[in-house]
Parts: C-alpha cells; sequence; structure tokens
C-alpha cells in the first residue's frame, strides 16, 4: 500500500466526520442536545484521556516491535560478514563453498525473504541455503590454530545469524492483538460521535466543523502511524527494507563462485 493511500484515509475519515457533524447541526434544537454543556463537555475529556492513554501504550508497544525487526536485520547483516571473514580462514574447497553459501544465503533474503515477510510468511529457499551451510561446515577440516579457531568462532556467528532472522521474522505478522484494535476503534468512535452530538447551531458551520476536522485528523493519524508500525515489511514508505544486508553482499560477493542465481535460486 503506498504512503498516499494511508494519507487519503486520513482525509476520507476527517471529511465524513466534518460531514456528519454538520448534518446533525441542521437537526439540532436551539440550545443543543446538552442541558449542561460543562458536564458534556467533562465527560468528553474522560472519553479522550481515556483514548489517549490506551493509544500512547499501543504506539509504544508497536515501535518496540518495529524497533525489534530493524536490530534483528542489521545483527543479522553483520553477523554475514563476520561469518564471510571466518571463511576466509578455512582454505581451498571448504573455504569456497561456504563463501558460495553465504553470498546465496544473503541473496535470498533480500529477493526471496523480504517479499514474504511482507505476506508474514518466511523463505524456504532461505532456510535451504542454511540447512546447506549446516551440512558444508560439518564437512570442513579445519587444519592448524588458526583455522581451528575460526571454526570456533564459526558457531557464535552462526548464534548471532540465527538470532537476528529470528527477530526480524517474529516481526512479520502483526504483534498488536486485534482485541487491542477493537478498543481502540471504540474508543475512536466514541470520541467522534460525541463531538457530533455537540452540535450546536447558534454556532457557525465553520466554527463547528474546525474542532472535529482536527481531532478526527490526530485521531485517524495515530491509528494509521499504529497500522505502520504494526507492519514494518508492507513496502510503505520508511518500512524497513534489507538494506544492511545489501550492503553486506556487496562486500562479500567479491567473485567467489556461488551455487545459485542472483536471486538466490540454486542452481
Amino acid at each position: 500500500m503506498s504512503s498516499w493511500i494511508l494519507g487519503l484515509v486520513v482525509v476520507v475519515v476527517v471529511a465524513m466526520a466534518v460531514t456528519v457533524k454538520l448534518a446533525v447541526r441542521t437537526r439540532a434544537p436551539d440550545p443543543g442536545w446538552f442541558i449542561d454543556s460543562t458536564r458534556a463537555a467533562g465527560a468528553l475529556t474522560v472519553i479522550g484521556t481515556m483514548f489517549a492513554v490506551l493509544l500512547a501504550f499501543t504506539i509504544f508497544f508497536a515501535l518496540q516491535s518495529y524497533q525489534a525487526a530493524r536490530n534483528g536485520a542489521s545483527v543479522e547483516a553483520v553477523a554475514v560478514t563476520e561469518l564471510h571473514s571466518v571463511s576466509e580462514v578455512l582454505e581451498g574447497r571448504d573455504g569456497e563453498r561456504l563463501h558460495g553459501d553465504l553470498i546465496c544465503y544473503s541473496r535470498a533474503v533480500i529477493s526471496d525473504e523480504w517479499p514474504a515477510m511482507s505476506r508474514g510468511e518466511m523463505s524456504p529457499v532461505v532456510t535451504d541455503w542454511v540447512d546447506t551451510m549446516v551440512d558444508d561446515f560439518a564437512a570442513t577440516s579445519p587444519q592448524g590454530a588458526s583455522q581451528e579457531a575460526a571454526y570456533g568462532q564459526w558457531f557464535d556467528q552462526q548464534a548471532e545469524r540465527r538470532d537476528g532472522r529470528r527477530a526480524r521474522a517474529a516481526e512479520a505478522t502483526p504483534s498488536v492483538p486485534f482485541p487491542l484494535w477493537i478498543v481502540l476503534g471504540i474508543g475512536a468512535s466514541a470520541i467522534l460521535t460525541y463531538m457530533c452530538v455537540q452540535a450546536d447551531k447558534r454556532e457557525s458551520a465553520v466554527v463547528q466543523a474546525i474542532p472535529i476536522a482536527f481531532v478526527s485528523a490526530l485521531v485517524a493519524s495515530a491509528l494509521v502511524v499504529v497500522m505502520f508500525l504494526d507492519h514494518p515489511y508492507s513496502g510503505w514508505a520508511g518500512s524497513i527494507q534489507p538494506d544492511e544486508m545489501r550492503v553486506t553482499l556487496q562486500l562479500i560477493d567479491d567473485g567467489h563462485v556461488a551455487p545459485c542465481d542472483q536471486v538466490g535460486n540454486p542452481t
């Protein structure tokens, strides 16, 4: 979904809220629907405060998930770079195989797994390359102290890569539970409905329209922000992209033979 569509959603919500309030204004009695306007304003303040607190906690929760996804992608990319350095120490055919596996893994993450995560899925191609790396590394035979040290470091960096991938993959599915969306919808509807009922024909249409336009714009924008943070790979402006892995691929794709095409599929 493009960013301009999200902006259009906000505009539509504002237009609908203003239209409804002005329509209610034409049917409102002369002194308004409420006998005690102060008590009515107090009730609106309570509803607005409860909704604002709930919305703030939801945005904070969604922002944490968004940041966890970004950090996971960064950790994974750095770990792949370190694995490349380790494979440099493991010379010969063993090192060449591991080089190729890492290149294919990176290509598959960029070209296959990232689009899959936008659908809430994982890439079986990336998983196959993980298995291939495990098998190829198990077949290595380190020689000398430096290769034995690199052999031990490989396990540490593989754990970093695994944790990074797991962290970003965990955020591929929405983290804000559906019941919370229902509560947010009820709160937003209650605020806008209450403001519509406060319509008063004694005031001009412009004066009546401005407050609900501002409030509906803020409410709709905040809910759009929650949706954006809850779908970090959806391709919107500001969504998480495999930029770190692209940098890693540029570093490690240095002429080694890779048993895959440019998108990571085995050849």
